[in-house]
């Protein structure tokens, strides 16, 4: 495989890819996670000699921008691991080189465990029934898409999603598969809850006590339906879990102050530096607010997240942290 970038330019494209994290630019935690290692399997052919540099300005870079990407801290810690296991019998060019091997196994993992919770997911929607979504998920629309193609009927309501409004791109997409969609503001959710009858998100992180991380307006929405007695979904692969939540470590929220994601553009420069923005782009749901989690193993209640955890990866769970696996790099590299 031939690298389509310089290695100059795969240390140049670090710092805009994190701008494009950290804003929200790319679209679902997933999403995200695939483009980070799109760049790494790039540089890992392009940089040669200087790849370990590149792992280890580039990887705290990527999760300091996206703090709320559980799925990218595990990913990465998974390759990392391998990467690690690799140098130590072969060296670390011999790593290096087998490195887009590992993220091509890694990211068809994720996709046929993406695959599969829609799947699960597909038969919790209600035939004839009217489903709200928030936000944008590559999960969640694969589910709605093979609900349709099972032969189910239903209407989607799809809220706009600020502040960057997203749901905007996850309602054309609904659209252009012929299910019946309508975009609704965000504050109109609770004057429509007694229409709906299944709520679905995805999620950011799944923290070991069941809690949701979410882009922001989903812990509004979850308090609605429950307040409505409407079931709500989380549709979320076990690797979204939050081992590190198992240990008391809450996962940070990102915070947006670009005025013009809120005020008109003709008035920003009318109102700068007499009116702050604040644009919190996540929030947290209580387990409480949630009926059950979709994953690829099944559909479980919040509360067995521990169970779940402890079955998986052993209690508590065996979990290195990213500096010390970083560390391991620079230690084999040199």
């Amino acid at each position: 495989m031939h690298s389509t970038h310089t290695c100059d330019e795969a240390f140049e494209r670090v710092e805009k890819i994190a701008k494009d994290l950290k804003s929200g630019a790319i679209l679902g935690s997933t999403e995200a996670a695939f483009v980070v290692f799109r760049e790494i399997r790039e540089a890992s052919t392009a940089c040669g000699k200087l790849f370990s540099k590149y792992l280890l300005q580039a990887l705290p870079s990527f999760i300091e921008a996206r703090p709320t990407s559980i799925i990218m801290k595990n990913l990465i810690r998974n390759y990392l691991e391998e990467l690690i296991k690799e140098a130590s019998e072969h060296g670390f060019d011999e790593a290096r080189g087998r490195t887009p091997e590992i993220i091509d196994s890694i990211l068809g993992d994720v996709t046929k465990v993406q695959e599969a919770v829609a799947r699960v997911g597909a038969k919790r929607v209600t035939d004839d029934g009217t489903i709200l979504i928030h936000s944008y998920s590559s999960t969640v629309l694969k589910l709605l898409e093979i609900a349709k193609e099972s032969g189910k009927r239903f209407k989607v309501f799809v809220t706009e999603s600020r502040p960057i409004g997203e749901g905007k791109v996850a309602a054309s997409r609904l659209g252009a598969l012929g299910i019946d969609t309508t975009l609704i503001v965000d504050s109109a959710v609770r004057y429509i809850m007694k229409k709906i009858s299944d709520v679905f998100f995805s999620a950011d992180a799944v923290a070991a006590n069941g809690a949701v991380v979410n882009k922001i307006g989903t812990s509004a929405i979850a308090l609605a339906a429950k307040e409505a007695r409407v079931r709500t979904y989380v549709a979320a692969g076990t690797y979204k879990f939050g081992l590190e939540t198992v240990f008391g470590e809450l996962v940070e929220g990102m915070v947006l102050s670009d005025a013009r994601l809120i005020i008109p553009p003709e008035k920003v420069n009318e109102l700068a530096g007499r009116v702050l923005v604040r644009a919190p782009l996540f929030d947290v749901t209580p387990p409480e607010y949630v009926d059950a989690i979709i994953t690829e193993i099944g559909v479980i209640a919040p509360q067995a997240i521990p169970l779940v955890i402890k079955e998986i990866y052993g209690w508590p769970p065996k979990v290195v942290s990213l500096d010390s696996l970083l560390e391991e790099v620079r230690k084999h590299a040199s």
